[in-house]
Parts: C-alpha cells; sequence; structure tokens
C-alpha cells in the first residue's frame, strides 16, 4: 500500500470532510495549511450542484482557507469544460442560477437542445420540470446528470439528492445518464489531469489520493480510478450505510484531525 507520505497529488472533498453547512471541522485548516507547507499539489473536489467555484472560493476563504477558483474542481465545471470540446452543441440547463456563470460561452437553449444538464434546483424539481427534461430526453437530447448522489446531509439532517431524479428520468426514457461528477471515472481523471498539468508532471493515478466521507462516490470512484481511497468517517458517512456496500478503504480516519497527524 502506498504511504501517505508519498501522496504527490491530493483530491479533496468539501462538505463533510473539511467542514459542515458553514461549520469548520477540526483539523481542516491544519491539514490543507501541511499540504501547502509540503509543497504537495491538490484540488478542492466536489459534487456540489449548488456553488460556483466563486462562491466555493469565497466561503473557504471565510472559513480560514485562502483558496483560488483555479484550486477548485466540480462536477459543473468539469461538465462545462467537456461541453466546450464539444463545439457548436446547444444546451438547455436544470442547475441552480449561480451556477450558469460556470457554462458561459455555450449556447444555452430550450428549442431542440443537443444536451440537457441536470444539477440540483431543490424544491424547483417538481413534476412539471421533470417532464420537460423527459419530453427533451425523448426528442433526442442526451441526458448529462452532474452527479447521481443516493442522499447529502443538510442542516437539518439527511436528504434525498439528485440522483433520485437522474434514476427516475433514466427508467422513464430508457436512457442512461452520463453522469460527470463523482463517482464517475471521467471526473477523476480530469481532476489528476488538472493537478498534472499545473505541476508539469506525469505522475501515476497510484500517486493521487482522494479524501472524502462519501464511501460511494468519494472512496470507491477513487479507488476504481486507480487513486488511494481515503476515508474521513464525518459528514455523510454512516457506518451501516457503508458496511452495506462492502467497500474498504485503503486508510480510514474518524476525522480530517487524525489524517493530518499522519502526515508529519
Amino acid at each position: 500500500m502506498t504511504e501517505l507520505t508519498d501522496i504527490k497529488g491530493w483530491l479533496v472533498d468539501l462538505d463533510g470532510t473539511l467542514y459542515l453547512g458553514d461549520t469548520i471541522l477540526p483539523g481542516a485548516i491544519e491539514f490543507i495549511g501541511k499540504l501547502e507547507e509540503q509543497k504537495r499539489r491538490f484540488r478542492f473536489v466536489s459534487n456540489t450542484t449548488i456553488y460556483s467555484r466563486r462562491q466555493i472560493a469565497e466561503k473557504l476563504t471565510r472559513l480560514g482557507m485562502n483558496a483560488s477558483e483555479q484550486q477548485i474542481f466540480t462536477a459543473p465545471s468539469a461538465a462545462a469544460e467537456l461541453l466546450r470540446t464539444f463545439g457548436g452543441v446547444k444546451c438547455y440547463l436544470v442547475v441552480a442560477d449561480a451556477l450558469r456563470e460556470e457554462f458561459d460561452g455555450i449556447d444555452i437553449s430550450e428549442r431542440n437542445p443537443d444536451y440537457v444538464v441536470i444539477g440540483d434546483v431543490g424544491r424547483d424539481m417538481d413534476y412539471e420540470l421533470l417532464n420537460k427534461v423527459f419530453r427533451l430526453v425523448m426528442g433526442g437530447a442526451e441526458l448529462i446528470a452532474l452527479q447521481k448522489n443516493r442522499f447529502f446531509r443538510g442542516s437539518d439532517g439527511l436528504q434525498i439528492d439528485v440522483g433520485a431524479f437522474v434514476a427516475g428520468l433514466e427508467y422513464s426514457s430508457n436512457k442512461q445518464a452520463k453522469i460527470i461528477g463523482k463517482p464517475s471515472r471521467q471526473f477523476f481523471n480530469l481532476a489528476v489531469h488538472d493537478i498534472r498539468i499545473e505541476a508539469g508532471e506525469r505522475w501515476l493515478s497510484a500517486e493521487f489520493a482522494m479524501v472524502g466521507d462519501d464511501i460511494e462516490s468519494d472512496i470507491k470512484g477513487a479507488m476504481d480510478a486507480g487513486l488511494l481511497g481515503v476515508l474521513v468517517k464525518t459528514g455523510k458517512y454512516n457506518d451501516s450505510y457503508s458496511e452495506h456496500f462492502g467497500i474498504v478503504p485503503e486508510y480510514s480516519f474518524d476525522s480530517i484531525k487524525d489524517l493530518s497527524g499522519r502526515l508529519g
């Protein structure tokens, strides 16, 4: 097993790993500080489909971690990057208003779109909107899901996530959505590629680690992509849920504080 001190590139989950809501978790600032002090490359990664990278950077700064948009890699930013490579396509967006800035330069239209991009729009995800997306997909549009998480932990407890709606659309249309966020291999490959470009090094996937609280999206997804899986038992972590999947991470810690203590 790769030693943690030998990891050259780090992907670090946000909500549930470094903070909960607006509360920074113990050891989070110290952990990021050690990565910077030891000159290790890293990216803050998230499946959030509510906040833009600019908003996330502002939040991290408020919580005591100076972060730039370039250090943040999200499902929406990955989707926008992918769509730009296609060139000349039309998209219909089902995303929070704050995310629209991530899709600058892409032709946004609900008239015969090539792709429908779906994320979390909270209570706006009603029957009328789901049916509209269904009709666009049945009309020939491809469905891109920013993530397919089953649930997340909100300020008042566990809440159903957008994955339930994506699964329903797949069932009704008999078409599979293209998943961009974690746990898709493409997401991890793109994030790793981003670090490699910055570092100017061709580090192996095994020299990267993913730190997160979600045994399925964070840990299994990273391990399937060849990265080291480092679980922290905060946020949405649940013993019985994790045991159900039978996934054994390479490393497991009670919190980011305990992980930080292992970096020397």
